[in-house]
């Protein structure tokens, strides 16, 4: 859903952007006086921009600035994006959420867009059909309009066969230039071009500048209709002309739904007729040159070049349209995949296969914003592993879609390295097997919290993130040089990290780091993230289904069970000693304030309420009122 949202606020805005471009366009051609009908052409062309994701492509030189190109590339992926949601993509078998559980922030605005899109059309139907009932009694003229007392003022009515009804007290040369202006909206399709025009409004309504287009269409349709009314008319033809607008003004505004006589500033109208002339053929082709040229722009999509030529994948035997789930293995590049990085020894280590033959890529941020490379590719394109290993998951997840982790064995110092491929269209492995260096693994899609077709490539060293350029056989400048300096940092960082990222099922009902106090407060988590205080996270968060239990670490007294914008429901808990726990983001609460509770107890369950992105437990505890690690054995002093 949130693709769909953003592809559809991007077309919104290249319509929008349009549509301003437009509207200065109109102000300079009309100044030259040109004719109304050739600025109809150029407001039909921005209500098409409004509706058509695609457009004339127009290559673009790639920024120099990093942050301009990601934008640029970002914005770019958003406009390939489709309006309609992909098919979902097959995966290994995994407990559905329900259907509440799924929704997000980008369903309550769906559903209010969609709210706002209801709310106009019931409007505009409703002023349709109200219209209709009042005039069902008029009768035909012998000029072919329809008039009686329920004709207020003349106006055009009906989509595929209009119908003109004019008053019975608009007669002679004033009833025929008026019949006139209405013959010209007929013949020029306006009933069924203005309602199309109003329908894709009300797809935008939320944009002001698709309402300025809206309006300045039918300004300049009405006015490319007084212009055809008043053609080798005399100026006091033009006269009688102008006096009947001035008198049906007020009435035309009270009919929604038609194409009513009076409608648009009368003054506007009024002035421009009596200053309307002719243009000669010369400033009549400069003046249609122009609206071409502005058509076409509108209907231009720009195209950022690609950073890099990608390069050419290892050949596989499995066929994308469809995957097999154990396809044959498939050649290796030159460069040593099997062999693990050496961070002892960086000038000479290894590179891992590069999964995708990308695009362009989306760089690794940090921890808590992206934690890995985007690598954008074409759907269906073949995913490899980066290295000889097992797999450990591949299922779908609310986040990363369809995803695959690999766990590649441990290297000459003892660390263990895994990699995981997400977003994945559907995976083409299982748990438990073997693959090897640049094997098919899956296939590039857009499943999960993604904006386009990409693989999101993560790297951890005994579950500490790593930026995978500096390890993986990334084409020209999209790899980085791996120094000394920089492999210290991260094997220190790895290092000091392990015992508290290394969290397995193997440690069932046993108890943090062996101490045996503290017990964990979810099952087994199949991941964590790791206590970093120093960066703002003073605690570790359990992945976890919904519904799952809490429990207590530890025996104590419930001193809060609240909510909170911010940590959603929450319950902390004293243990004495000046040592306390927090339990956040739970899906509903079983204990209160006062309560005694015991080691094991069940104090809520799982869930993602306050500022969480997805189901899991944020685990806290302080000693004395600082973040304190329950992993260490620091606490066992007192």
């Amino acid at each position: 859903m949130r693709s769909i949202v953003l592809a559809f606020l991007l077309l919104s805005a290249r319509g929008g952007v349009a549509a301003l471009a437009a509207w200065l366009v109109c102000r300079a051609l009309r100044r030259a006086h040109a004719p109304s009908r050739f600025l109809c052409w150029l407001w039909l062309a921005v209500g098409l921009r409004f509706v058509l994701p695609w457009g004339i492509p127009l290559k673009l030189p790639r920024p120099e600035s990093a942050p301009l190109a990601a934008a640029a590339d970002t914005v770019q992926e958003l406009g390939e994006l489709p309006l309609l949601p992909p098919a979902p993509a097959a995966a290994a078998a995994a407990a559905p959420l329900p259907w509440y559980a799924r929704l997000t922030p980008w369903h309550a605005l769906a559903a209010v867009w969609l709210v706002g899109v209801l709310v106009l059309a019931v409007r505009g139907a409703v002023g349709y059909l109200k219209l209709k009932r009042c005039v069902a009694l008029a009768c035909k003229t012998p000029d072919g309009c329809y008039g009686g007392t329920c004709v207020p003022a003349p106006f055009t009515l009906g989509f595929v066969r209009p119908r003109i009804y004019l008053p019975d007290s608009l007669q002679g040369p004033a009833r025929q230039a008026v019949l006139l202006h209405e013959q010209t909206h007929i013949r020029r399709c306006d009933p069924l071009v203005k309602p199309l025009f109003y329908a894709v409004v009300c797809l935008h309504w939320f944009n002001p500048l698709a309402w300025l287009a809206f309006r300045a269409f039918e300004h300049d349709m009405e006015a490319a209709c007084d212009e055809a009314a008043v053609q080798g008319c005399t100026l006091a033809e033009r006269s009688t002309y102008c006096e009947s607008l001035l008198q049906f003004a007020m009435q035309g505004r009270g009919i929604p739904g038609s194409l009513a006589f009076g409608q648009g500033s009368v003054k506007e109208r009024i002035v421009h007729l009596l200053h309307y002339r002719r243009l000669g053929a010369g400033a009549l082709a400069l003046c249609a040159v122009a609206v071409g040229v502005s058509v076409t722009a509108c209907m231009v999509r720009p195209q950022v070049e690609a950073a890099h030529a990608a390069p050419e994948p290892p050949a596989a035997t499995a066929e994308t349209a469809e995957p097999t789930p154990t396809p044959a293995p498939t050649s290796v590049p030159a460069v040593t995949a099997s062999a693990l990085p050496t961070l002892d020894d960086a000038a000479n280590s290894p590179r891992f296969v590069c999964p995708v033959k990308y695009k362009y890529i989306s760089r690794f941020a940090t921890e808590y914003s992206h934690r890995g490379d985007d690598l954008c590719a074409d759907e269906g394109t073949e995913i490899y592993a980066a290295a000889d290993g097992v797999v450990l998951t591949a299922r779908e997840h609310y986040s990363w879609g369809n995803f695959v982790e690999i766990d590649h064995g441990t290297d000459a110092d003892g660390l263990r390295w895994v990699t995981l491929y997400a977003h994945m269209k559907s995976c083409a492995v299982q748990v438990g097997q073997s693959v090897t260096a640049g094997q098919v693994i899956g296939y590039v899609g857009s499943t999960g919290n993604t904006t386009g077709n990409a693989c999101h490539f993560e790297m951890h060293v005994n579950g500490t993130l790593v930026e995978p350029r500096y390890f993986t056989a990334y084409d020209g400048s999209d790899a980085a040089e791996l120094t000394q300096e920089k492999a210290d940092e991260i094997l220190a960082e790895a290092v000091r990290r392990a015992a508290s990222d290394q969290v397995t099922a193997a440690d069932g009902a046993a108890t943090l780091s062996g101490v045996e106090l503290f017990t964990l407060p979810v099952a087994p988590p199949p991941q964590v993230s790791g206590y970093d205080p120093e960066n703002g996270h003073p605690g570790i968060d359990f992945a976890a289904e919904e519904g799952a239990e809490v429990y207590a670490v530890a025996g104590g007294i419930v001193t809060t069970a609240d909510y909170d914008v911010e940590k959603g429901n929450y319950v902390v808990l004293d243990h004495g000693g000046g040592l306390e726990t927090e339990y956040q983001h739970m899906k509903s609460l079983l204990v209160s304030a006062g309560q005694s509770v015991a080691q094991g107890q069940v104090l809520g369950y799982v869930g993602s309420t306050g500022n969480s992105t997805g189901p899991h437990l944020h685990f806290e505890a302080r000693q004395d009122g600082a973040p304190a690690d329950l992993t260490g054995t620091a606490l066992l002093a007192e």
